[in-house]
């Protein structure tokens, strides 16, 4: 069970970090996770400067909880959460619509400013023009929020590779230039709904 954190513990790390390891590049050995690595995976984790000041105060919100989530381990999820909000809230303003969140996925898509290429987790080369795997976000994105939002006990270190996902993903939707296609397709998620 979660517990309240004493005052005098408040700024002692929860314990779970330490049951995680990563491996030295370098050195080939397996080294513990630390503050001030975790801190550095974050940092590193940017929105471009062309990306509105209010986005990127939102992505820092999740940032900094990410951090925190070395004194308090469930911010992880909370980051999470945190993170996809941020991108439907830069879907909304750069589309300028308030679908729901599938919808304005397949319209960044469709519009031509999410592309398979701008995901620096898939590997290279890929056709400029590929959005195989975008297209699967239409569905698992909004499923990965909403069982977030929908509360769950389900506990993982994966804020950092979050924020990099997200972060490239709102990044993509200010680089790209808005491209609607001359005739849409009008149908999502198997229904017939006007674009």
């Amino acid at each position: 069970m979660e517990e309240f954190k004493s005052l005098e513990n408040l700024l002692s790390p929860d314990e779970r970090n330490t049951f995680w390891s990563v491996l030295d590049e370098e050195s080939g050995e397996m080294r513990s996770i630390s503050l001030e690595a975790i801190y550095q995976s974050i940092a590193d984790v940017s929105l471009d400067a062309v990306v509105p000041e209010d986005v990127r105060s939102q992505f820092n919100v999740a940032k900094n909880l990410a951090a925190y989530s070395w004194y308090c381990y469930p911010f992880h999820q909370v980051c999470e959460m945190k993170a996809y909000s941020t991108v439907e809230y830069a879907l909304k303003q750069r589309l300028k619509h308030h679908w729901p969140f599938p919808k304005l996925i397949k319209k960044s898509i469709s519009w031509g400013l999410i592309k398979d290429i701008g995901f620096c987790h898939l590997k290279k080369p890929l056709d400029e023009s590929s959005t195989e795997y975008s297209k699967s976000l239409i569905e698992i994105m909004p499923g990965l929020r909403n069982g977030l939002a929908h509360g769950g006990t389900t506990l993982h270190p994966g804020s950092i590779s979050t924020l990099r996902f997200c972060a490239d993903f709102i990044n993509q939707l200010y680089r790209n230039e808005i491209n609607k296609p001359s005739r849409e397709i009008k149908e999502w998620h198997g229904g017939s709904t006007k674009a």
